[in-house]
């Protein structure tokens, strides 16, 4: 069958053999955690913009403070927990995440180039991208390129079973070779690619025929492999995420995996699963350690792909069950305290599991078509003065004992330090460790042992042979602005289209009804 096969055994292009064994993982420093927000372009820039206000007046609260004590002739300001800040006020970069959670299907695209509004708010990966460029761009005048801090978090819904038969037998290869396109020249610092998301959810359509979700997951992360320029696929991360709910009868997610060659990361959502009122259908804690444990069998690092507290911070739109729940319980479980009821039970998830990633979905989903009176409430952080405190404390200042998170910049140059042979490892090496002084956790500064490694210990290494890091030639995908014209589209797309992507060997061989 034709529509099995990969690749093209009359193209002139040498098959590329890359396998995520010899790819680096982007596993942030041990005790890191890459911070993402979304899911739509307003709430991500209102994520910024109430983040960068509240952080406004906390400092004109110490600045007045200081100039009211008039104790001391320093020219720093105190914070309430001690810290020193320079004089000058934070920038709004300083609160720009990692990466931007954004949503598009594979069947049309939407999203990625162009905005496009399921009832959900803007989705639009490249509004959000050009919404906080790199901050390098504006003191390189002479640099043609353009490309962000910021990475992007992508969720590409393949439409259930249907739809992956749909990719599997060939009849979305155009939308691939488009989607491809958008990789090649995506400004993103880095890309992680959420491949049939939340596979295991009922509602989505995959469980009717696992093996052949497994097989689409496949043929789209060998498009890539072949498809791409090395430069675009060092930055793309192929990302198999999971519900962390029951499975259906008779499933289990080995059933789901696309094998190790495939999967750089393992992702799971966490909505309403540390409430005692999560329905059975909802998932409990040990639904989500199921996947943790799992991705750590399978050496793979792990993203809280999608979260939120379900019901809201407040519980305003929780259900009639968990309202039923809370009037016979008034004591328990945190009720009081909208933080340690759901952020603190995450955040002790996170330092238990060493997670590499938190993806939070900071928007008021009763304002959206889609999802108004579905009950996931209002989940901006700004909604709530004492989550809003303690997020900037332990989050944005990074107050958690032991766990930095990590802002825009941090995924620029992630993973260029992990060793080919143990980028999957469980706990992160001491090449790991270098990636520290390459990202910048919120409100960091450089010290003295970051530009000892920058400047010169891998600089020595480099001249003594002690180890390779590869460079990157420069694209030529890009416009002047780094908005690619429909001109450079299609000449990108034909590039593409020039190199078949079916026939040859595709890695399908062997499969059987477990997705093995």
């Amino acid at each position: 069958n034709d529509n099995n096969n990969i690749g093209d055994d009359n193209s002139d292009k040498t098959t590329k053999n890359v396998s995520p064994q010899h790819r680096p993982s982007c596993r942030p420093p041990t005790n890191s955690t890459y911070l993402a927000i979304g899911q739509d372009l307003f709430s991500v820039n209102e994520y910024v913009s109430s983040q960068y206000n509240y952080s406004l007046r906390r400092y004109i609260l110490a600045q007045n403070h200081e100039n009211a004590k008039n104790a001391t002739t320093s020219t720093d300001v105190v914070t309430d927990n001690g810290d020193q800040t320079d004089d000058d006020p934070p920038s709004l970069s300083s609160f720009v995440p990692s990466a931007f959670m954004v949503y598009t299907d594979l069947a049309h695209l939407n999203g990625l180039w162009n905005p496009t509004d399921y009832g959900s708010g803007i989705e639009y990966a490249d509004g959000l991208l050009n919404s906080f460029p790199s901050n390098s761009d504006a003191n390189n005048q002479h640099d043609q390129r353009s490309h962000a801090d910021a990475g992007l978090q992508i969720g590409l819904y393949l439409n259930g079973t249907a739809g992956c038969t749909s990719v599997f037998t060939g009849r979305l290869d155009t939308q691939i070779r488009s989607l491809l396109a958008y990789l090649e020249r995506s400004s993103a610092s880095k890309i992680f690619l959420r491949i049939g998301y939340e596979f295991d959810n009922p509602s989505f359509g995959y469980g009717d025929d696992p093996s052949m979700y497994v097989l689409a997951f496949r043929k789209i992360v060998a498009d890539c492999k072949r498809g791409l320029s090395d430069e675009a696929l060092e930055k793309v991360l192929f990302v198999w995420h999971s519900w962390g709910a029951p499975l259906s009868e008779g499933l289990t997610l080995e059933r789901f995996y696309p094998g190790d060659d495939y999967v750089d990361w393992v992702g799971v959502s966490i909505f309403q699963q540390f409430f005692p009122w999560s329905p059975y259908w909802g998932g409990t804690v040990k639904d989500v350690e199921n996947v943790l444990k799992f991705a750590k069998r399978k050496k793979r690092p792990v993203m809280i792909a999608e979260s939120t507290p379900f019901g809201g911070i407040e519980l305003k739109e929780a259900s009639l069950e968990a309202k039923a729940f809370i009037a016979g319980n008034p004591h328990d479980y945190y009720l009081d305290d909208p933080w340690e009821r759901w952020f603190g039970k995450v955040i002790d998830l996170i330092n238990t599991y060493d997670i590499s990633m938190w993806c939070y979905i900071d928007c008021d989903w009763e304002s959206q078509p889609m999802w108004h009176g579905v009950g996931f409430g209002q989940t901006r952080l700004a909604s709530n003065s004492y989550v809003m405190s303690r997020w900037h404390d332990l989050i944005v200042k990074n107050g958690v004992e032991n766990r930095r998170f990590l802002g825009a910049g941090s995924l620029e140059n992630c993973g260029l330090s992990d060793d080919s042979h143990s980028s999957y490892t469980d706990t992160a090496t001491d090449d790991n460790l270098a990636d520290t002084s390459t990202g910048r956790s919120f409100f960091s500064r450089g010290d003295i042992m970051s530009d000892t490694i920058i400047f010169v210990l891998i600089p020595f290494l480099v001249v003594s042979g002690a180890f390779y890091i590869p460079y990157f030639f420069l694209g030529g995908h890009k416009s002047k602005y780094g908005i690619s014209t429909k001109k450079e589209r299609k000449q990108l797309l034909s590039n593409i289209n020039s190199l078949s992507i079916r026939g040859g060997n595709a890695p399908f061989a062997n499969i059987n009804d477990n997705g093995a």
